[in-house]
């Protein structure tokens, strides 16, 4: 037995002596009693455990449309991704309905004793309707949201109902009911003003609508339902302007109920958002919800992966409740809707690549029972393709549902995916090359071995590389990599865009000498097969062909800048070039195909020493490296010019054209940006001056002896100038380009008390060079 004496010496280093009861939990809770900020039973001097207010206290009609609008903002601000305990669960009304539990719409009254009396009809009726049906649609989002586990809760958004229920065993119909008679009573009995009426006719209507398309779930979105959404985005003009009929009621609101819902939870401040931003909210969730409905009038694969990437990368972002809603409808049973399974939108993408109008897509195999059939151990090979391929491509479905940083999370796994199905499709390549008796190709001057097109590997390295690619943009897009590091990500991007363009030409080979060896009437049979194909190759190497250019530019630009020392570098007393190299590739360290280049390699090839910064040319004072970037964004500009004079059907853009044109535009715009920065950088590291100054100059040589002014002191004080010039620093903001992966830096002054600013995103949109401002 220890004593309180011996106890020391008798334990040993990294020994604890406590009671069976004193747990971890005790511990720390002993650490939060009559803390304010971390007990939430701590009462201040003349608080009261609970709340005063009585929610049975009859409201004017004002007072009933301030608490409507303020639960409105908490609704909202639970959706972006706040605690219940910080916003709904604040309200004193929706306690009183929530608790106890209702079993029946009967029960659900503000306060049992109340129940059969109808009292003042503005809370009894048209307030309690109004909480009712507002709890309801919380139970669908939350259902929809959680129980189908399609987004990441510490990301998005917050499951927790301490332990509480929304309504689950009320029927939506008899809260529609009860809404309906609430506007009737207001349509006949009320006496109010003007807008007062049309405040609560417009926030009836709305919940009614909004209640009506939250019910419905992906299987009747998917037969048609945009109207729902059109229908309640409708309400949200008359509700902005009858705003100030309300008035709010701040009593009716208490963070104490967080002592009920969970003490072991330190207290938290109310999550308030402004009305106007809430309204917004609702604006961008009808909106989607109304353009979501499309996606399942899509025509093939190419165009649903479209209309998911563009529909996902509007700013801001659709809210979790329309991405989950999209996602479990597109992913229901294996099915991205009723009409197409993920076999026909595997075959899909196979005809309008790599296999047009060919045999191994005949859907008639697999009819065949036959086993020493051909026709059987091809439809049997093309089966084990899809059971290899279909999870790979549906999780790529499943990726873009989810928030910005999480799809480039999954991607970095998704990449290496890829890379072992295009290792495994090899030998079902080798056996269909038998099975169809495939023609190589046999040229010495390209290789000594006889070239097999590998149709399905082939198809799953270029879904890779482009994967590849989305990595990279998307972190630019999320600010990971620092100004001084964007030359070498930039160069990286046109790496795999070069890689990808050589390889849709490869694709495009194959396909052509299919067409051209086919007989006359096989080759009139899928003629549309092989033009479809064709096109989309095409558009497909169009836009490889633009990222590469403007990705080359932007490397050569931001290169110059750093040999010049205008990109500050962050201090990294931790870290270093090689280290921060492999962290920047850690997805692709481990690909087979293709290859990571050493970082000694990667970094004389982003550095470009072999192109002399200095030497200027004798018809231009560009250095060859800036011309050569200015050159290759130029190329990028031509193709980007094609891209948006191109039709829906040939860009694979059907569901979403304007808007998919609206991003090549966007792209376009940061070329003339880039463009007109590499101009400026130029004439900075040239030290040009522009025309007043010249003329100043001239003046100055053939006037009197003041003015005058010798060849050498002008030489002088240009290189003064020069080196002025030189001390600028590169300032670059994702959040302000033109489009978030092409990101265009800004220059500032920064030996001065002028500030020059060169925004070339703001000279692009007016068409001026430069933008001065003196602080």
């Amino acid at each position: 037995m220890l004593t309180r004496s011996s106890s020391p010496s008798a334990l040993d280093v990294g020994q604890l002596v406590k009671e069976e009861w004193f747990t971890l939990f005790e511990a720390v809770s002993a650490l939060e009693i009559m803390d304010p900020k971390m007990d939430s039973g701590y009462l201040a001097p003349g608080e009261s455990l609970l709340d005063e207010y009585d929610v049975t206290t009859p409201l004017s009609s004002k007072e009933v449309i301030g608490i409507m609008d303020q639960l409105l903002c908490y609704e909202m601000a639970w959706q972006m991704g706040s605690p219940m305990s910080q916003t709904l669960f604040t309200s004193l009304y929706l306690d009183r309905l929530l608790w106890p539990e209702p079993k029946s719409l009967d029960d659900a009254h503000f306060s049992r004793l109340a129940a059969a009396d109808g009292g003042n009809p503005y809370l009894h009726l048209i307030l309690r309707a109004y909480c009712l049906a507002l709890i309801k649609c919380c139970h669908f989002v939350h259902e929809r949201i959680a129980f189908e586990q399609t987004c990441y809760e510490e990301e998005d958004f917050v499951t927790q109902l301490y332990s509480c229920e929304l309504l689950p065993r009320i029927a939506t119909a008899d809260l529609q009911g009860l809404l309906q008679t609430a506007l009737t009573w207001v349509e006949e009995h009320f006496e109010g003003s003007k807008m007062t009426h049309e405040a609560l006719i417009a926030r009836l209507s709305f919940r009614m609508a909004f209640l009506s398309a939250l019910e419905s779930d992906g299987n009747a979105i998917a037969t048609g339902a945009a109207t729902r959404w059109t229908e309640c985005a409708s309400f949200l003009n008359a509700i902005q302007a009858t705003t100030d009929a309300g008035q709010a009621v701040p009593a009716a609101f208490s963070v104490k109920i967080q002592r009920k819902l969970a003490s072991t939870v330190p207290p938290r401040p109310i999550v308030k958002i402004t009305f106007d931003r809430a309204l917004a909210h609702v604006r961008r969730l009808c909106q989607d919800g109304s353009d979501m409905v499309r996606v399942f009038d899509f025509q093939g694969s190419n165009n649903l992966m479209t209309f998911l990437w563009t529909f996902q990368s509007r700013s801001p972002q659709p809210s979790v409740y329309i991405r989950s809603l999209l996602q479990s409808s597109l992913l229901t049973q294996s099915k991205v809707s009723e009409a197409k399974s993920t076999q026909e939108l595997l075959y899909d993408d196979l005809a309008e690549t790599v296999l047009p109008g060919d045999i191994l897509l005949d859907r008639n195999y697999c009819d065949v029972e036959m086993p020493g059939d051909p026709r059987f151990e091809i439809s049997e090979r093309m089966g084990q393709f899809v059971a290899k391929a279909q999870q790979p491509y549906l999780d790529i479905v499943r990726c873009i549902c989810q928030n910005r940083a999480r799809i480039r999370r999954t991607l970095c796994h998704a990449v290496q995916i890829w890379d072992d199905l295009q290792l495994e499709l090899e030998p079902l390549d080798k056996s269909l090359q038998t099975l169809t008796q495939e023609q190589p190709i046999v040229d010495p001057e390209i290789s000594a071995e006889p070239i097999f097109s590998f149709p399905l590997s082939s198809w799953a390295y270029h879904h890779k590389l482009r994967l590849y690619e989305w990595i990279i943009q998307l972190g630019f897009e999320l600010d990971i990599y620092q100004a001084d590091e964007l030359a070498g990500m930039y160069w990286q991007l046109q790496y795999v865009a070069r890689i990808r363009t050589n390889h849709l030409e490869r694709i495009r080979g194959f396909v052509t000498r299919k067409l051209t060896r086919s007989s006359a009437s096989v080759a009139h049979a899928n003629k549309d097969a092989y033009t479809k194909a064709l096109s989309y190759i095409g558009i497909l190497m169009l836009d490889a062909s633009a990222k590469q250019h403007f990705a080359n530019g932007l490397s050569c630009l931001y290169t110059t800048l750093n040999r010049h020392q205008m990109v500050q570098s962050p201090p990294r007393p931790y870290s270093n070039d090689t280290l921060r190299y492999e962290l920047r590739m850690k997805p692709f360290l481990h690909l087979s195909l293709p290859e990571l280049l050493p970082y000694e390699q990667f970094q004389r090839e982003v550095s470009q020493l072999h192109i002399p910064i200095d030497l200027a040319l004798k018809d231009m004072q560009t250095p060859r490296l800036m011309q050569e970037g200015l050159q290759m964004i130029q190329n990028a500009r031509r193709d980007l010019e094609v891209m948006t004079k191109m039709d829906s059907r040939t860009t694979r853009s059907v569901l979403c054209h304007e808007e998919w044109r609206g991003g090549v535009r966007d792209t376009l715009r940061a070329c003339i940006g880039a463009s007109i920065a590499g101009l400026e950088i130029s004439r900075i590291l040239h030290g040009e001056r522009d025309a007043s100054e010249n003329a100043e100059d001239e003046k100055g040589g053939k006037g009197g002896k003041e003015g005058a002014s010798t060849s050498q002191e002008r030489r002088t004080r240009k290189e003064k100038e020069r080196k002025k010039e030189k001390t600028r620093q590169v300032r670059v903001e994702p959040s302000r380009a033109y489009h978030r992966w092409w990101l265009v830096p800004k220059l500032e002054n920064t030996t001065t008390n002028t500030k020059t600013n060169t925004n070339a995103n703001t000279s692009a949109a007016s068409a001026t060079t430069t933008t001065t401002t003196t602080s």
